[in-house]
């Protein structure tokens, strides 16, 4: 250790480890770091299942620490692709994934792992054979402990009848002869087993950096400065990726930390992950796990939990649009998945019209602030159901993307036809009733009362691109690029700096803070317009912010740092999905000239 810093303050890191999972893609569990700093990291072996919601201590399944000789140490984590390491003076602890539902952690000589956990009711851990123990997490899995090698894992805790649990436990490794210990940790959905053999720590650290690399290495370089942040960022889409199980049919993704997810943050990663059609397709078809019998799309969901009352923005036309720029859907994801996304998102589409159009006006509204996925969106102050322009303009892509569909398909011309003449219908009908001649307003419904507040949604249909007219275009690229109103030197601010409600605190999603989706959304849009100048701009100031703090959720519009809601897909998909636009920006113009 001569030369290093004692406390570990120069490590270097390959993503921001604090307050964030390692995890390997396709695994429904994961090591979740929080302040990591010596003497104050925490480190919790945590689960990303629905049922966790019901358990007393959520996520968080057992608590880890490292120790020597029996004696628990202050640590700091280092992150790498394929493992993370727990950095002690006395020695150091790894941990890898062999495969999605297997982790395997080896120590030097001395170390070891302590776990501690106070059971709820029902809970229990008991001794398996070959000197296994099983742990039963009663709402989300069980894990089967395992020392290798030589080594040993026990749990102590003596049975609480009156409790029906383990009560207070305590597992620690015990070592090999040769001082080190290897630990097996296999998660299951129902009773665990005891395997006839594992593979050692070499051989697991091997295939979560051979699952990595194929990933990475299928998806497009970035121009510099921004291909530095690349392969954090993919690391991230890659590690949060999900794999089917139980009601869950279909890869998924999930949004923050061991947060849920949500259908119309599946679109945009679906749109970052298009080089890999079989994940992005997953992504885009999984929400049909979770529809209702009329077609509407659920909000949140999991493998146990669902939240059906409200919805999110229907961006499955967007997300579709994206990807046919690039991709021949028919050839990359076959008939029958393409099929079955045509159904499926125009009824979705279809839903909005007529189930969310009560008032008659040919706009469809939104129900809470919470539906545009802004939540606390200052349109919705002094009205909680609101006609707001950027649901029209969704909708105005998804009839569109369905007519694309329907061509790519061979359906019959009418049916074509059909699609494409809603969406201009729909468009034409927002423009000439939300349009005021200065900007996009929402409406209150069945009053028709115009309100146009601080928030940026009033500028989201500028992902529309040219499909606006030009004036349009040319007056919302205008506002979004004056200094110091919505434009910071981080990207666009949710809401207008001068605003009596701003609000950029760590809980506030669209009071000022910088988001992925309001970037993604911008920045696409004007990309696909003749003000490609403002995107470029826009673009590069927020992918800059977001590879300086290490891609966090939420970027404070006037600091320029961390917000709150630190890591997790969304910044990762967003810095993706820009950089993207930035690097075919500049091949086309360097072939222009």
């Amino acid at each position: 250790m001569s030369g290093q810093d004692i406390f570990f303050r120069d490590v270097e890191q390959f993503y921001n480890i604090n307050g964030n999972i390692f995890k390997r893609r396709g695994a429904w569990f994961a090591l979740m770091c929080r302040d990591n700093a010596y003497g104050r990291t925490e480190l919790s072996l945590v689960t990303l299942r629905g049922g966790s919601v019901r358990a007393k201590d959520g996520n968080t399944l057992i608590g880890i620490v490292p120790t020597f000789e029996g004696r628990r140490l202050p640590f700091v984590v280092k992150s790498e692709p394929d493992q993370i390491t727990l950095l002690t003076r006395r020695g150091s602890v790894r941990m890898t994934f062999a495969s999605p539902t297997m982790i395997v952690a080896e120590g030097d000589r001395g170390m070891g792992l302590r776990m501690d956990k106070t059971m709820e009711q029902h809970e229990v851990v008991k001794p398996r054979k070959d000197g296994a123990w099983e742990a039963d997490f009663r709402w989300t899995c069980s894990v089967i402990f395992k020392g290798v090698g030589g080594s040993s894992f026990g749990f102590e805790g003596a049975w609480d009848w009156d409790k029906l649990s383990s009560a207070e436990i305590k597992g620690v490794t015990r070592p090999a002869p040769d001082g080190r210990f290897t630990l097996i940790m296999e998660e299951f959905t129902h009773a665990g087993m005891v395997r006839d053999s594992y593979p050692s720590y070499e051989q697991a650290r091997a295939d979560m950096r051979a699952d990595w690399e194929s990933f990475f290495a299928g998806m497009p370089k970035f121009i510099e400065p921004y291909e530095r942040a690349r392969a954090e960022a993919e690391y991230t889409l890659w590690s949060y990726l999900i794999d089917p199980t139980g009601t869950v049919t279909h890869k998924m993704i999930v949004m923050i930390g061991t947060e849920i997810a949500s259908q119309w943050q599946m679109c945009q990663n679906a749109v970052a992950l298009q080089e890999h059609m079989d994940i992005a397709m997953d992504l885009l078809l999984s929400p049909l796990d979770r529809v209702s019998p009329l077609g509407q799309f659920s909000d949140l969901y999991n493998d146990a939990t669902v939240v059906t009352q409200f919805v999110k923005p229907p961006m499955h036309g967007w997300a579709i649009k994206q990807i046919m720029k690039r991709h021949d859907l028919l050839k990359e994801a076959g008939r029958e998945k393409t099929e079955t996304l045509y159904q499926a998102v125009g009824r979705w589409g279809n839903w909005f019209m007529d189930y969310r159009d009560e008032d008659g006006d040919g706009l469809p509204s939104f129900e809470h602030g919470d539906e545009t996925g802004f939540d606390d969106c200052t349109l919705f102050t002094d009205h909680m159901q609101m006609t707001t322009p950027d649901l029209s303009a969704y909708l105005v892509l998804l009839f569109e993307a369905e007519g694309d569909l329907a061509s790519l398909l061979g359906r019959p011309a009418d049916e074509i036809k059909a699609w494409y003449d809603r969406s201009r219908a729909l468009l034409d009908r927002m423009i000439e009733k939300m349009w005021d001649g200065e900007h996009f307003v929402g409406i209150v419904p069945y009053t028709g009362e115009k309100l146009f507040s601080s928030s940026f949604i009033h500028y989201l249909p500028i992902i529309l691109g040219d499909r606006l007219p030009a004036d349009i275009v040319d007056k919302l690229a205008h506002d979004l690029t004056v200094e110091g109103e919505f434009l910071t030197p981080y990207g666009i601010a949710t809401e207008r700096l001068d605003s009596d409600l701003l609000n950029v605190t760590g809980m506030s999603i669209s009071r000022g803070n910088i988001v992925p989706p309001g970037m993604i959304y911008i920045c696409t849009g004007l990309f696909e317009s003749r003000r490609r100048d403002a995107g470029r701009l826009i673009a590069e100031r927020y992918c800059t912010a977001l590879m300086q703090q290490g891609m966090p959720f939420l970027i404070n519009p006037i600091a320029g740092n961390t917000a709150g809601y630190h890591g997790g897909s969304w910044p990762a998909c967003a810095y993706t999905i820009i950089c993207r636009l930035l690097s075919e920006d500049a091949a086309s113009a360097a072939n222009e000239a």
